[in-house]
């Protein structure tokens, strides 16, 4: 009696149907067994795909194989493409189980290789399976690549969102739990304060859970702004493509961080700017002559020590530190509020919110019209069915109906987030009371971090005032209803409350104050 071993394998991506199943396979294989009276020395099953020879239970197999090659006469399963899908690979590794004496042949394929025709159908039995595997991973590829065109991200989800669906039931990118963390990353980075290193500490401090590898990968992701990559592929160049998904940053924004990463690792040979925290404004300030920004060091005079900020080029520049910080300060007091600057923009800010929920009010107008869109698209679909439409008809209109139900969505999602919204801008506000004394009162990580949050870009002194051409527009509107506030103030103290004077013209959005 010969003794076998059996070999049964499904891999992956392929049903347990009948045919494809361990189970299946194995009961097939010893009623052969069984019937041609051939005895079973172990039977291997495997869960691998048949592309390589690398699997766990046929490296097991050749293994015993080669350690009792005296036993086994046999290795049977039930076709060619249970053994493999690799031509190449397939015919090594046959003649090796030939060289220890030991014959595979399929069950529902049986070859004589002994007889040299049978090598032709050996050929045919190897090659289909992975033709098909080729075919199969073209269809799989060119799928995936017309869903990225589409800016339908395909893959598993990046740190920061998951696979939800949108209203066609298709996978499509949602942020979850560690958005806020991404979003917060990159918004530090912005302040260009803050390293790589600095901002991940400081995440994972509260709590978000990536490596530091992974985080930088983040920061370079167009994923996060919206932009969907795809790679070069044959003749088609690389190209990036506007997502569907929901964007955790501005592309704006994240083209600020790519400069300066990219500023960053230019200047990686320089040495880093250590914090000095007599010096906080080194490394913003500009030298009014050569636009170089300024350095800043103490220096030991006869009875005392001197401190500048100082151009590091031939121009000579040179500032008393005390002159600098007291110019700066009586500049963060221009731009922070008191109580009554904020009693009036907190009513602007109130009375936009008003005139917007009013405009942009949801009434039964709205959902009976959403009601009727989803009717429409409820008998496009059964006209398709039936036959009365085409597939490009169909599609077109239901692209149209869903567009339109989408708008009213956001409509609704816009009035359910007003008051949120009112609410953000509210207590942005509340940061800019007394904004100069939360400075002074702060350390230097601190008071760094608010400077950045000011200036986008650097910033200088002329007539012992600070002179940008970059500065937050709300900043400036605090500055001139200060001005005003003042104005008023000395012109007669008990107009203090008449605050209309300062109001600008109705039709102010909120989102651009």
């Amino acid at each position: 009696m010969k003794n076998v071993i059996l070999y049964v394998r499904v891999s992956t991506d392929e049903q347990a149907d009948k045919g494809f199943s361990l189970r299946d396979q194995e009961e097939k294989l010893k009623a052969y067994c069984k019937t041609n009276h051939l005895s079973v020395l172990k039977v291997y099953r495997e869960d691998y795909s048949a592309k390589t020879f690398e699997r766990p239970e046929m490296k097991k197999l050749i293994a015993y194989c080669k350690q009792h090659q005296e036993l086994v006469d046999e290795l049977l399963f039930v076709k060619w493409d249970r053994f493999s899908r690799n031509t190449s690979e397939s015919y090594n590794t046959i003649n090796l189980f030939t060289s220890l004496g030991i014959r595979p042949n399929a069950i529902e394929q049986p070859l004589d290789l002994s007889i040299p025709e049978q090598g032709l159908m050996l050929a045919v039995y190897l090659s289909v399976p992975e033709v098909e595997n080729m075919r199969r991973s073209q269809n799989v590829i060119a799928g995936m690549r017309r869903a990225l065109k589409e800016g339908r991200y395909v893959g598993s989800p990046p740190k920061g969102y998951f696979m939800g669906r949108d209203s066609s039931n298709r996978p499509v990118l949602t942020p979850n739990k560690d958005a806020k963390y991404i979003q917060k990353g990159f918004e530090m980075m912005l302040t260009n304060v803050y390293n790589q290193k600095d901002v991940y500490r400081a995440l994972k401090a509260e709590g978000f859970e990536t490596s530091s590898t992974a985080f930088y990968g983040i920061l370079r992701n167009s994923l996060y702004c919206g932009w969907v990559h795809i790679k070069a592929y044959k003749d088609e160049p690389e190209d990036y493509i506007e997502g569907i998904h929901e964007p955790l940053i501005t592309k704006s924004d994240f083209d600020k961080v790519q400069s300066i990463l990219k500023g960053r690792r230019r200047q990686s040979s320089k040495p880093q700017l250590k914090v000095n925290s007599s010096f906080p404004l080194r490394g913003f300030v500009l030298c009014p002559k050569c636009d170089k920004v300024l350095t800043a060091s103490t220096s030991k005079g006869r009875s005392k020590r001197y401190s500048y900020y100082h151009c590091s080029t031939s121009c000579g520049v040179r500032l008393k530190k005390e002159d600098v910080h007291a110019w700066f300060e009586s500049y963060l007091k221009s731009i922070s509020l008191d109580e009554n600057a904020y009693q009036l923009l907190s009513e602007l800010i109130e009375k936009e919110f008003k005139q917007l929920a009013k405009k942009r009010g949801i009434g039964p107008k709205h959902y009976e019209k959403k009601r009727n869109l989803e009717t429409k698209l409820e008998r496009i679909q059964e006209l398709y069915i039936d036959g009365d439409l085409t597939k490009d008809e169909f599609k077109q209109a239901k692209n149209r109906i869903q567009k339109l139900i989408k708008e009213l969505e956001e409509k609704e999602k816009q009035f359910a987030n007003k008051a949120s919204v009112e609410k953000v801008y509210k207590e942005g506000l509340k940061g800019l009371q007394d904004f100069d004394k939360h400075y002074l009162n702060s350390d230097i990580e601190h008071k760094r971090l608010m400077i950045g949050s000011i200036f986008p870009e650097k910033f200088t002194f002329q007539d012992e005032k600070v002179r940008t051409a970059d500065i937050n527009p709300a900043l400036l509107k605090i500055m001139s209803v200060n001005k005003g506030l003042q104005r008023i103030k000395k012109k007669d103290k008990s107009k203090i409350n008449d605050l209309s004077s300062l109001v600008g013209p109705p039709g102010l959005e909120p989102g651009t104050f």
